[in-house]
């Protein structure tokens, strides 16, 4: 895979999701690691784990011509599996959401590039094996989870060092590297000799790091004592840290003003920290159930945005439950106008998680249709709704997933032949041109998600009319806000 080809892939992904182009690169290093692991069954086998999932036909556009299908990050969730994106996002200081989308927005990419002209890769290419090294010391936590490991030296050199000690494949890494810079400077005659030297090189670091343990051992060794006098100390066992695979829960209810709490977090400072902001909030004798600590679970990355929004909650019958990076809330008994406004404050506390329950006026109204709706009705139902997007770019956020899947069912449910068409807007800010195709990339990443969801992509266009067609006044911001839609129409 070609540096620029690289480069152009972390570009790509960086604005796709927002994240920094060293963590991009990172996620890229840990993804190829994983996609050469030889105890996974290499390449084939990784492709083979999106194929047992069903996804035989996505995962064959990234490999063969044209363009590659998208990976949403539900789809990532079922492939990898959430102990494992926790384990990655832990590394990327990212949370499990970010994780599956970036990893959902790299790995097509990643595919193609490395199966060029449809042929699966034999090992990592050398622009990427460095990638790999960099971030060697995750893959023992990324083994736990069923993928196996990767060796920093079956990284840097392809397997020429496999089963060396590690402080020796470092350093014959970074001989080996130097020996071959060498030669590249040298000019191509001497490029026979590239194999002997490069193992000439490997076998000189491995007897001089073999005299020097074996040095430390001698003089670190100590005195011969009387073993008849010295009585053996037995050596303590150490319990094993316990590797976070579970992910945190808590379920808060509120019943006639009193919060009932449960669930599950990493710690008993987590537990504390919780309780303490519920007896502040609902009061001292207001707080019913417990919380049980698990060291196994991963800690609650989201805790300080749950106790942020804890005062969104004191309506009796609102209810809110987190595991993980998913989020079910429950307005159902609350009055419509607290239902709309209790979703809206949700939404952007939590928009990177995805959240089930959420009430607007959209879902409203997309709930509300009878039974043999027209196309109208539903046209009229689908502008209330709001679709979401990160700043910038076509990347639907989590919090509109409630939101689509609505949609999707009721346009599923249109006569045969109904045809609707997914129109993309902005606001006047910036350049006319890359609005423009801003507005193309939106409409398509909704028809896509709906197609994902089910609707018939026959049944669905997507066309982007830039900031052309204005229903509000540009000059502020609440206008502007308007202008950024999604707008839906009736072919035929």
């Amino acid at each position: 895979m070609r540096i620029e080809s690289l480069d152009k892939l972390v570009l790509e992904v960086s604005q796709k999701t927002g994240l920094a182009g060293d963590k991009v690169r990172q996620l890229i290093g840990v993804l190829t690691a994983m996609l050469f692991d030889e105890r996974t069954g290499g390449f084939s086998g990784f492709i083979a784990r999106f194929r047992e999932k069903g996804l035989a036909s996505m995962v064959q556009s990234w490999i063969g011509q044209g363009a590659n299908e998208a990976l949403p990050r539900e789809q990532v969730e079922r492939v990898f599996g959430n102990p494992l994106i926790g384990a990655i996002a832990n590394r990327l200081d990212l949370t499990p959401a970010t994780t599956a989308t970036a990893i959902g927005a790299t790995l097509p990419g990643l595919v193609d590039g490395l199966s060029e002209n449809g042929q699966e890769p034999r090992g990592i290419p050398e622009s990427l094996r460095h990638w790999v090294a960099e971030i060697a010391d995750w893959f023992g936590d990324l083994g736990k989870f069923g993928w196996g490991a990767v060796t920093a030296g079956v990284a840097a050199v392809g397997g020429a060092v496999a089963g060396g000690a590690r402080t020796l494949g470092h350093a014959a890494d970074a001989t080996t590297d130097a020996a071959a810079g060498a030669i590249r400077k040298a000019g191509g005659g001497i490029g026979k000799w590239l194999p002997w030297l490069l193992l000439g090189a490997v076998l000189v670091v491995a007897f001089l790091l073999f005299k020097g343990c074996t040095k430390s051992a001698v003089e670190t060794s100590p005195p011969a004592t009387n073993t008849a006098a010295t009585a053996a100390v037995p050596t303590p066992s150490v319990a094993p840290t316990p590797v976070p695979q579970g992910n945190p829960s808590v379920s808060i209810e509120n019943v006639s003003g009193k919060a009932v709490v449960s669930g599950r977090l990493h710690s008993d400072a987590e537990k504390a920290k919780l309780l303490d902001a519920l007896k502040t909030t609902f009061g001292v004798g207001n707080v019913q159930g417990d919380l049980a600590v698990d060291p196994a679970t991963s800690p609650a990355g989201w805790l300080d945005k749950l106790i942020g929004f804890l005062p969104e909650l004191k309506a009796s019958g609102a209810k809110l439950s987190l595991d993980g990076d998913r989020i079910n809330v429950d307005t159902s008994a609350l009055p419509e106008d607290q239902r709309v406004a209790l979703s809206d404050k949700l939404r952007g506390v939590f928009s990177d998680f995805e959240i089930n329950g959420l009430w607007d006026k959209g879902i409203s109204a997309l709930s509300s249709l009878k039974a043999g709706f027209s196309a109208e009705d539903l046209v009229k139902a689908l502008n209330l709704a709001g679709i979401h997007f990160a700043t910038g770019s076509a990347t639907i956020t989590h919090d509109s997933s409630e939101t689509l899947r609505k949609a999707a069912e009721a346009i599923k449910a249109t006569p045969e032949g109904t045809r609707i068409e997914v129109g993309g807007h902005t606001d006047n800010t910036g350049d006319a041109a890359a609005n423009m195709r801003l507005s193309v990339e939106r409409a398509n990443a909704v028809t896509a998600r709906l197609a994902e969801l089910g609707v018939p992509a026959v049944r669905l266009i997507g066309k982007g009319y830039g900031q052309d067609k204005p229903i509000a006044d540009n000059t502020t911001e609440s206008g502007r806000a308007q202008n950024r839609r999604m707008e839906f129409k009736v072919l035929q």
